[in-house]
């Protein structure tokens, strides 16, 4: 076996790890194949449910990530009995988990205009957003399709959050406190883009 790295919606990835391997064999395979420019501009769920990570194995694998211009939307694993009981563990961990219907809020369909969906977490949307449309979100928002209408991520003011869309044209974008919008003439992208915070300004990068 090897660890597993594949789409579970591009460009969304799921890194699965090897439990036959130790976390020094995982890491090294992880930077092998993260190395090809196919995964670069990734975001990832890392599934640690068949091998047990310390704090610090979790801390080197994000450093891996960020060396590739990825990152990690969250972690999803078997949470135990003595994990659940283990205040320690809570502190340590940093990122959330993903929690199916609730970290995560997949909208399995185009999103009309006049329609608003929100969520304390990230939003993945399989399909358009269309114009008047809102999508707020205290985490990410990761846009399957065309975005046109109204994006808001990290609205309880998280400044790591992104905006990802097959086609980025939104009426307007704010992640946190920062606020941007697309020109009133703008030709459809060919290529997924990302928006993020550097420098106290939204940058806006093709992935």
């Amino acid at each position: 076996m090897s660890v597993e790295i594949k789409g579970i919606t591009v460009p969304a990835l799921l890194i699965k790890l090897d439990k036959e391997k130790s976390v020094e064999e995982n890491i090294k395979e992880i930077e092998k194949k993260l190395s090809s420019t196919f995964f670069k501009g990734s975001v990832c769920v890392l599934d640690t449910s068949s091998i047990k990570l310390s704090h610090e194995e979790k801390k080197q694998i994000e450093e891996v990530l960020k060396k590739y211009n990825s990152k990690i939307l969250g972690y999803k694993h078997l949470q135990t009995t003595e994990e659940k009981q283990t205040s320690e563990d809570k502190k340590e961990e940093k990122l959330p988990e993903i929690k199916e219907k609730t970290s995560l809020k997949i909208i399995p369909k185009t999103v009309r205009s006049g329609q608003r969906i929100e969520h304390d977490g990230d939003i993945l949307i399989l399909g358009d957003v269309n114009p008047d449309a809102y999508i707020i979100a205290s985490g990410n928002i990761i846009v399957m399709g065309t975005l046109r209408g109204f994006a808001h991520a990290g609205a309880n003011g998280d400044e790591t959050a992104i905006v990802l869309a097959l086609k980025l044209m939104p009426q307007q974008l704010r992640i946190a406190n920062y606020i941007t919008r697309s020109p009133d003439e703008v030709e459809e992208p060919e290529y997924p883009e990302k928006a993020y915070i550097e420098n106290n300004q939204i940058i806006i990068e093709r992935i």
